[in-house]
């Protein structure tokens, strides 16, 4: 099957690969034309180690087997690098230039998968400017280059589980995987009457270059007695009742230098089907570093301070609109009083610290429905050298870079949107989601999700399928042999304000997303903000039209898919039915409908 839908679609791939090869390590370095060199003193090599207590830190001197490699920044050509004992002991001669110095626990800079209290440490000295004849001092902090992490079981819950010899895949257990390789970057948690969390180091499978971290995969499985737990407590167990359950928590965005404690508890331990609550704080306790990405140490799991998706510490200071716990706020156009050329309403964000804390950072990160507002978010993030509009970070508390359109009390616990925030805001219809940052005075952090959804009115788009004069969408088409070569599949969408989503799920016992992968594509297809995998074959297909790689802000589109009737017939073997579900929505609503077909054999 695989071979025939490659046949059918055109998938092109270029691919460029290039390498270096740094030959001459020298110590001492190298000199320019004129001979005359800089020298630089590797000073203090220092570690953050974390302890018991999470609020603290303990900085002690590296060992003298630490690791030390000076590059130039710019090249990330390495110009030095011995042990630390080495380095102590010179001064290192370097052509004039910008350096940075990275230490690391050992000379390969490889981090094994999960060990227990294993942790692993390496880090990177500030730039280091080198003069002709003048010397220089370097220092370095290693913070923690994998990632912690702890499971907590209550007690009400591994009473509710049955007890197992520690080999029976029925004993309650919590198996946690860092990552795609479970052979060694996973860890089972087992359960016991006197179990303490162990502290379990694993490894940073992602690295620091990475824009989505690692996926943490905990699995809770077990016995569960599904009676009244007071039969357990009294010994009147009905054998019938307990039943094998697994429960499953995806995290994402995991990375070094973090602390995942997991703790899992049972909401309703009292009778029928198990329901559990997982909690999971995450603590970031060493120093935030910056790395330089582009040096040759790419490998090296370096902390790197990136939005964590599930950072959420509930003694963080906490975000509300206009006083309110709802965390959505609309603008559209009774908001605005034209009359007197204002807004009836000012959106204001509260950052509100506990007792005895301030606002020491808040920063916000956005993203949006609409690809115009994304798309200029993207520049601004080109000017400040950030990867990707996701990634653009705005500072608004201690240094308010959107001054412009917001007020910013002096202790940072408010956040106003003045008429030209406002105006701006409702210049981009759609959902935007402004996701803060805020971290308290003990370097607490947490995440809220506000939705600013701007609504310029009108109706919801348009979706028909013409035949004859009559809209057939929503009804069930039949191919046959006589009919597949010349049925006419022409769909319009039509937007008052510009497209915002455009979606298409594909729901097929022969269409299945593995099949669809092979071809460069997938079941779940987005049309306004498409995978870059997806958009060769789905120009080729004719679904992004005229060579565009987005549908974001269209108000027409027509898509003639009629020679795709002829090649999904002969795609099937036997008689069944593909549909392709189509949300499509803008500033006025959500329209969704469905071309559902039925290939008869």
């Amino acid at each position: 099957m695989k071979k025939y839908l490659k046949s059918l679609f055109l998938v092109a791939l270029a691919a460029c690969v290039t390498a270096c090869e740094i030959d001459d390590l020298k110590t001492g370095g190298s000199t320019n034309e004129s001979g005359e060199v800089g020298y630089l003193k590797i000073g203090n090599v220092s570690v953050n180690l974390d302890t018991e207590n999470t609020a603290t830190r303990a900085v002690t001197e590296a060992a003298t087997s630490y690791w030390v490699s000076v590059a130039e920044k710019s090249t990330g050509i390495v110009a030095w690098q011995g042990t630390y004992a080495d380095a102590a002991t010179q001064q290192i001669g370097l052509e004039p230039g910008t350096y940075v110095v990275y230490a690391r626990q050992t000379q390969d800079g490889v981090v094994d998968g999960v060990k227990q209290d294993a942790p692993y440490y390496a880090g990177v000295s500030e730039d280091v400017t080198i003069v002709t004849k003048q010397s220089s001092t370097a220092t370095v902090t290693c913070t923690l280059a994998n990632i912690l992490t702890t499971v907590e079981l209550s007690a009400d819950l591994k009473a509710a589980f049955k007890s197992y010899d520690a080999s029976s895949d029925k004993r309650l257990k919590t198996t946690v995987k860092v990552g795609t390789d479970a052979a060694s970057n996973s860890h089972v948690f087992e359960a016991s009457s006197t179990h303490v969390a162990p502290k379990m180091y694993f490894r940073d499978e992602a690295g620091v270059n990475s824009t989505t971290g690692n996926t943490m995969t905990i699995e809770l499985s077990g016995d569960y007695y599904t009676g009244d737990m007071d039969e357990l407590t009294n010994g009147q167990i009905d054998e019938t009742k307990w039943k094998a359950v697994k429960m499953t928590k995806t995290l994402t965005n995991v990375r070094a230098a973090q602390w995942r404690k997991v703790s899992i508890n049972i909401t309703r331990p009292t009778s029928g089907n198990v329901q559990f609550e997982i909690s999971v704080q995450s603590f970031v306790y060493d120093k935030e570093i910056t790395v330089d990405v582009m040096t040759m140490y790419e490998t090296l799991n370096l902390e790197e301070s990136i939005p964590d998706d599930e950072v959420d510490d509930p003694m963080a200071p906490g975000v509300t609109i206009n006083g309110k716990e709802d965390l959505t706020f609309t603008i559209d156009e009774s908001s605005y009083d034209a009359d007197f050329d204002q807004w009836n309403t000012q959106l204001q964000f509260n950052i509100t610290p506990n007792e005895g804390t301030t606002v020491k950072r808040l920063y916000m990160v956005v993203n949006s429905t609409n690809t115009a507002l994304m798309s200029a978010i993207a520049a601004y993030g080109e000017s400040t050298m950030t990867r990707a509009a996701s990634d653009v970070q705005f500072e608004i508390f201690p240094n308010n870079v959107l001054d412009a359109y917001w007020n910013v009390s002096a202790d940072g616990t408010t956040v106003k949107v003045k008429r030209a925030g406002m105006d701006a805001f409702f210049q981009y219809a759609g959902t935007h989601t402004l996701s803060f940052y805020a971290t308290d005075s003990k370097d607490r952090m947490k995440r809220s999700d506000v939705n600013v959804v701007v609504n310029k009115g009108g109706s919801a788009p348009t979706v028909v399928w013409m035949q004859n004069g009559v809209d057939v969408i929503d009804k069930q088409h039949v191919l046959t042999a006589e009919n597949a070569a010349t049925y006419t599949c022409v769909v319009d969408v039509t937007s008052a304000t510009g497209l915002t989503k455009l979606e298409v799920d594909i729901e097929s016992s022969v269409l299945t997303n593995e099949e669809l992968q092979a071809i460069g594509l997938a079941s779940h297809l987005d049309l306004v903000t498409p995978n870059p995998d997806h958009v060769v074959a789905l120009q080729d297909l004719g679904f992004l039209l005229d060579g565009a790689t987005s549908l974001g802000g269209e108000t027409h589109v027509t898509f003639d898919i009629s020679i795709f009737m002829n090649t999904l017939y002969m795609l099937f073997s036997e008689s069944d039915g593909c549909k392709f579900y189509l949300t499509v929505a803008d500033a006025g609503g959500e329209t969704k409908k469905t071309l559902d077909i039925y290939i008869q054999k």
